[in-house]
């Protein structure tokens, strides 16, 4: 079996490293799952957040990445290859993934290097040199990753690089800026110029670009495309929707054949669009839940009286490794026969419907799977960096905090990672150390 082909149509709108996580986010369905990146950089920037929103232009539906950071916070690239080390570590990065992060970094620096004619180890960065350049690359290698496809071949379109000037920290450039022309050049991408007045192919951008895609193509026609994800940018791109696609391709077919699928597709598509649809009394219900988070899941279950402790071990690992699953939980009961028995339960995004029954029923046996699927209401979550002092030197920890509907905190859970640490420096125990931070947690948030 071949490698599963990607495509990155970046025709129309070009690309950012905002916008590759983004359409990575809406690709793979779960909103949540950069936010595991973000929060393992706070301890560099502690203003960092992220939020992921819905977006839909037109016909066009996706995500757009809303990042806000602490901008005096700058790093050399030394520092930053560094952070990515240690932020890749944390994530549990494989050392392909790693790789791959890392060569992204050096064709910007190269690039920046060449620009300025300056050596890579004496660039003072700029724009490039604040923590979300790291949160672009890492977090689109992991996510790749999640999503089983950092091994893919990964093609793109001509990329669109805009036109006219653009002011950046180092005064006023004409579009490409000297580093995305460097990337350019020396990585032999196809581009054009779109009719955007403004850059729509950012350094971190190219760089994600040259250093994933193997193949060009000059339009996405006759390819046949399994599913997409699609990413908004934030610039206002006059009558240009800001968006890149990424696609999951399924191979390539006659572009007569692929048009006449497109025109059915739509079609069909334009007769369920037509019908009337009423809201379901649980949409009308949950329109009233302001101030709570809401999404929709998947849980699937499945009885078995016949499994041993060392195969629920393993299904437990197999499921919790699977991108989407959110929780796995084994209920003890009496089934059939008066035996006792298991319920397995998964709850997992919809996405993941395509996985959790085959693995379900491989390591199972079990010959059925149970599925429905649920709206959800969840405490609004986010992570915090509290600082605390303990014999003069000053620790950082993560804390993971989360409101009810009006706002109030419910809810301060250290980072146990982080907590670990300080423990094994200090030598205090760790049941010692939670409430000092949950304290200071709270001081923090309230």
């Amino acid at each position: 079996m071949g490698r599963p082909i990607v495509l990155f149509d970046v025709a129309s709108a070009g690309a950012s490293g905002d916008m590759f996580l983004s359409a990575l986010i809406d690709l793979i369905g779960d909103d949540e799952a950069i936010l595991r990146v973000a929060a393992s950089m706070l301890i560099y920037d502690p203003t960092l957040r992220v939020n992921v929103t819905p977006v839909t232009v037109g016909d066009t539906e996706g995500k757009r990445l809303d990042i806000t950071l602490d901008t005096g916070v700058r790093f050399e690239p030394q520092a930053m290859h560094e952070v990515l080390k240690e932020v890749a570590t944390e994530l549990e990065l494989s050392e392909h993934g790693l790789e791959t992060a890392e060569r992204m970094l050096d064709i910007l620096f190269t690039a920046e290097s060449k620009a300025h004619d300056t050596p890579v180890d004496e660039l003072h960065l700029h724009e490039v040199g604040s923590i979300d350049t790291v949160l672009d690359v890492v977090g689109v290698v992991y996510l790749l990753e999640k999503a089983g496809l950092l091994g893919a071949k990964f093609i793109s379109t001509h990329v669109a690089i805009g036109q006219g000037s653009i002011e950046t920290e180092h005064g006023a450039f004409e579009v490409p800026v000297p580093a995305v022309a460097e990337i350019l050049v020396a990585h032999d991408i196809p581009f054009h110029r779109s009719t955007a007045q403004t850059e729509t192919l950012t350094p971190t951008g190219a760089a994600i670009l040259a250093a994933l895609a193997e193949d060009y193509v000059d339009s996405t026609e006759g390819i046949e495309l399994e599913r997409s994800g699609v990413g908004f940018g934030t610039r206002d791109l006059g009558e240009t929707p800001n968006a890149m696609h990424i696609h999951i391709c399924r191979g390539t077919a006659p572009a007569r054949e692929a048009a006449e699928m497109t025109r059915e597709a739509e079609a069909e598509g334009a007769k369920e669009a037509a019908a009337p649809v009423e809201a379901p009394e649980a949409d009308r219900r949950l329109e009233t839940l302001t101030g709570w988070d809401t999404d929709e899941v998947v849980v699937l279950e499945t009885n078995v009286d016949d499994v041993d402790g060392e195969t629920m071990g393993t299904l437990f690992d197999a499921l919790l490794d699977t991108h989407g699953v959110f929780d796995v939980v084994a209920i003890p009961a009496y089934g059939k026969k008066n035996r006792p028995c298991l319920v397995v339960k998964v709850i997992a995004s919809a996405r993941a419907l395509a996985e959790v029954p085959d693995i379900l029923v491989k390591h199972l046996g079990t010959i059925g799977v149970r599925y429905t699927t649920w709206r959800r209401v969840k405490a609004t979550r986010e992570t915090v960096v509290c600082r605390i002092d303990v014999e003069g030197k000053e620790y950082m920890v993560r804390v993971k905090v989360s409101r009810s509907a009006d706002g109030s905190v419910v809810n301060v859970k250290p980072e146990a990672d982080d907590v670990r640490k300080v423990a094994r420096e200090t030598g205090i125990p760790t049941r010692f150390l939670r409430p000092m931070i949950i304290l200071q947690a709270k001081a923090v948030t309230e």
